[in-house]
């Protein structure tokens, strides 16, 4: 594992750089600080320290062929004990684009996130390999755009689930986005697994956004709605979040996470 992320370091270093132009070399470093389990019947704040947040997003040979990695480290406790938790994040995003027609792209990308490594206290890991297909239209009041996602998620205990993501959204050109998202499962069980919502808007070095997510079965898994700010000034750039999770469970408690970075892009 670790000679795989070092190889993947030095080859987005090396593109990095043929692919510097105005806008730099698409890297970006940071960290971010969260706070678990507020509000959880029971449950302790948790402080939970991301560091190093780094990131690499950057698109070259004419916007052709896009690339995009980011690998974080978390340092925080273990609910009601006192042990800390030691975990990796990393995320790579392969992408090329087939240009036609007046505005027009077809987009096919592989994705490999591993959604959590955990080092410690136990061993343990979960990664969603995702191929995706997505087509965008240009047109005078922004752009439209439409994805089918199929992504495999696995456990290093084994077992897969493999479902279908169908995604439609649309960019105006004064900063507003909208999305919608529909989740299914087809393997082991086929099931319809829920509906996402993003609403964002970006005026100039503000961007806002607003993520919802509503299950199928909402007294059971709860719908989770998170809201998020960033500024931008000067290759830094500044954000807070705070995830409201569980909202609807019946005698249920609403946990809130708010999480605070920062970061600065080359």
């Amino acid at each position: 594992m670790k000679r795989i992320l070092i190889v993947f370091v030095i080859l987005f270093l090396a593109l990095s750089f043929n692919a510097a132009g105005d806008d730099g070399i698409g890297l970006s470093v940071g960290m971010e600080f969260g706070l678990g389990d507020i509000g959880r019947a029971g449950g302790a704040i948790l402080p939970c320290l991301t560091v190093p947040v780094v990131i690499y997003d950057t698109s070259f040979v004419n916007d052709t062929i896009d690339l995009y990695a980011e690998l974080s480290y978390s340092l925080g406790f273990v609910e009601k004990t006192d042990d800390l938790f030691h975990s990796l994040y990393f995320d790579f995003l392969f992408g090329y684009n087939f240009m036609f027609g007046t505005g027009s792209t077809i987009s096919v990308s592989l994705e490999n996130e591993l959604d959590s490594i955990e080092l410690a206290p136990e061993f343990s890991l979960t990664g969603i390999f995702t191929p995706a297909v997505k087509y965008n239209q240009g047109l005078d009041f922004g752009d439209l755009y439409a994805q089918i996602g199929v992504p495999l998620t696995y456990h290093d205990v084994g077992g897969i689930v493999l479902g279908i993501d169908s995604t439609i959204g649309w960019n105006t050109p004064f900063g507003l986005g909208l999305e919608a998202v529909v989740y299914s499962e087809v393997y082991p069980n086929a099931a319809y697994l829920g509906v996402g919502a993003l609403v964002s808007f970006a005026p100039g070095p503000v961007y806002f956004e607003l993520d919802l997510y509503i299950p199928g079965d909402v007294e059971a898994e709860g719908i989770t709605l998170t809201p998020e700010f960033e500024y931008f000034l000067f290759g830094f750039t500044i954000y807070l979040s705070v995830e409201f999770a569980g909202i609807g469970i019946p005698d249920g408690t609403t946990v809130i996470t708010p999480t605070l970075g920062f970061k600065y892009s080359f």
